[in-house]
């Protein structure tokens, strides 16, 4: 088994001191973020030759320049002996912040006209694969339509990484470690090695496939990859009449379904490990909400016929999983209709996806907890226990997911104050804040039309970046990398003032003594 980084085993590259465990993932973060827009950058150049090709050269020029920096940061680091956890949180928060920033200054190179909040703002959508679209990008553009895309891709990669390959081997997400470690033969994440090799090939086929699907329905090759991005990110973002069509919805909805679905469950059915595998309460949640929820949908928007059904189906779905197609309403839509849908963006698709939203397993959890203390209240000397997945789940999973919920709640209401003061109607705040957070799309209105989010105030628009990126990252991890950002800071601050008033001990002691001899 492969030891995790910063065992003390070093490469001969990295010979001398090794540096403190904040600076190495510092600038491993760096360079991981600077990479990855490089790379973005350049594919999105060469793609423009498609087209005019009037970016090709400021954009091959940033990617390379972004690849080169991003190189000579990762050979520069010494690895050191041990990372800390809180560390390896804040240099994940970062490079996700660090990638959105430079995924606006992209897309001010593509369309210089556009303003730096609504690039900062469009970037923030795409790379925590919330789809909430301010300014539509030209369909004839298509640098910036790949940018938006590949970015959308990216931002799905990022937060798998973070929720099956390096949160469950510090105790965060324990419920993804235990179950993908058991059940015999071929884990999926024996290591964090295998884990980021199984997860990259897990994703690529899930998104192989969606894109398949849309070539065969007859969508053109590059929509197609388009689409196929932005369905198994579920980032939703898509510049295109391709999703009118009925093959398209149809395809779409079992991208959606598929990125909605835990990996865990994708890699058992991959290996042959299916056996029991509909025993799984996660799993029959889910797929009980992608069935009873569009027959309510179907007869709260007075929906009928085949066309009805797929176009309660594809809403559903997209609400489910957080993908956030838009589509508008057909026919006339009850009250309870976009609340079910907002209802469903909370809750969001399976554990260890790429959506968003609180997630289905933890909602379970909840309700074992709440369940769980009445009893208590009931038999106060019984011993109740909560079960998850037939085991008895652990007090500190419980707990965590407890503070999971209470902080979730914290910052979607906090979002939702912030933007309903910087000019929005309360009740447009509050669904804004539960899409960000949840990071899907788009917001609606309750006769099911779509809300103009460029008509809002760019104040309510940045304010909403920081709950996109927790809810990107988790709520979780996100707030324990601030706590350990704002600790690390303070510390230092600390240090600093104490190596200040000792210099200025010793200045002021020099003369006196001096004088004494």
């Amino acid at each position: 088994m492969s030891r995790p980084l910063g065992s003390g085993e070093r490469s001969r590259f990295h010979r001398g001191v090794p540096w403190p465990s904040w600076g190495a993932a510092t600038v491993w973060a760096v360079s991981v973020a600077v990479g990855a827009a490089g790379l973005l950058a350049m594919a999105a150049g060469l793609v423009d030759l498609l087209g005019d090709g009037d970016d090709t050269v400021p954009l091959l020029v940033s990617g390379g320049s972004a690849g080169l920096l991003a190189s000579v940061l990762a050979v520069w680091v010494r690895p050191p002996d041990r990372l800390r956890h809180a560390d390896i949180l804040c240099a994940v928060t970062g490079s996700l912040v660090l990638f959105i920033v430079l995924v606006s200054g992209l897309l001010l190179v593509t369309r210089p006209s556009k303003s730096l909040a609504d690039a900062l703002f469009q970037a923030a959508t795409v790379g925590t694969t919330t789809a909430l679209e301010i300014v539509p990008v030209d369909a004839s553009d298509h640098a910036e339509r790949f940018l938006v895309g590949g970015a959308q891709w990216l931002g799905g990669i990022g937060a798998l990484l973070v929720a099956v390959a390096i949160l469950p081997f510090f105790g965060a997400g324990k419920e993804f470690a235990d179950r993908s470690r058991r059940g015999g033969r071929r884990p999926m994440a024996p290591d964090p090695s295998r884990a980021v090799r199984n997860l990259c090939i897990v994703h690529g086929l899930a998104t192989t496939v969606t894109l398949l699907g849309f070539l065969t329905v007859g969508v053109d090759p590059f929509d197609a990859v388009l689409l196929a991005m932005a369905t198994a990110s579920t980032g939703g973002l898509f510049n295109g009449n391709d999703l009118e069509s009925a093959a398209v919805q149809w395809v779409a909805i079992v991208g959606m379904a598929i990125a909605g679905t835990s990996l865990v469950v994708l890699w058992r059915l991959g290996v042959g490990r299916s056996r029991n595998l509909l025993r799984s309460a996660e799993l029959q949640t889910y797929l009980g909400l992608l069935v009873v929820a569009p027959a309510l949908f179907l007869v709260w928007t007075d929906g009928s016929g085949v066309d009805g059904i797929r176009r309660s189906i594809f809403t559903v779905t997209a609400a489910v999983t957080t993908t956030g197609f838009p589509m508008g309403p057909d026919g006339t839509w009850a009250p309870a209709a976009p609340v079910l849908l907002l209802g469903l963006v909370s809750i969001g698709p399976m554990t260890g996806s790429t959506g968003g939203g609180f997630q289905i397993l933890r909602h379970r959890i909840l309700a074992r907890v709440a369940v769980r203390e009445l009893l208590r209240q009931l038999h106060p000397r019984a011993i109740i226990t909560a079960r998850i997945g037939g085991r008895i789940a652990a007090e500190n999973t419980l707990t965590q997911v407890v503070v999971t919920q209470f902080l979730f709640v914290s910052v979607l209401f906090g979002t939702a104050v912030v933007v309903a003061v910087a000019g929005l109607d309360l009740a447009t705040a509050l669904a804004a804040a539960v899409h960000a957070i949840a990071t899907a799309g788009p917001v609606r209105t309750l006769d099911g039309s779509l809300v103009d989010v460029g008509s809002w105030p760019t104040t309510a628009r940045l304010a909403l970046i920081p709950a996109m990126v927790v809810g990107r990252l988790s709520v979780y991890p996100a707030i324990m990398a601030l706590g350990a950002g704002s600790v690390l800071i303070s510390n230092r601050l600390r240090l600093r003032r104490r190596l200040e008033v000792a210099i200025g001990q010793r200045r002021v002691a020099g003369p006196v003594n001096g004088a004494d001899r």
